[in-house]
């Protein structure tokens, strides 16, 4: 069964390592990133994003495709913060990467 990333068809891995790096230059922007308006954000997000993957997507396209990414990077972002938490005793660093 496909995975609700791979529902929609025709993103390539590059397209969606450039929305997710264009939304974290956007959104983490120090001085505009936390006050900026939805539409506005996106508009910026999809002007970086073209730059960056020379592909012709809509806003609304990045918008959606960022549902499912971000659904899917809390997925894997729960795993590893239970993996972290999970460490053996006496477990070193070397010994932590093992098991990740």
């Amino acid at each position: 069964m496909a995975s609700s990333v791979e529902i929609g068809g025709s993103w390539s891995t590059q397209e969606d390592i450039a929305l997710c790096e264009s939304w974290v230059n956007v959104s983490h922007d120090p001085i505009t990133g936390n006050e900026m308006k939805f539409h506005h954000m996106w508009s910026k997000i999809h002007g970086e994003f073209c730059q960056r993957s020379g592909s012709i997507r809509t806003e609304m396209a990045l918008s959606s495709r960022w549902k499912l990414l971000n659904k899917e990077l809390g997925k894997w972002r729960n795993a590893l913060t239970k993996a972290r938490e999970n460490i053996r005793s006496g477990a070193n660093l070397s010994d932590e990467v093992k098991y990740f």
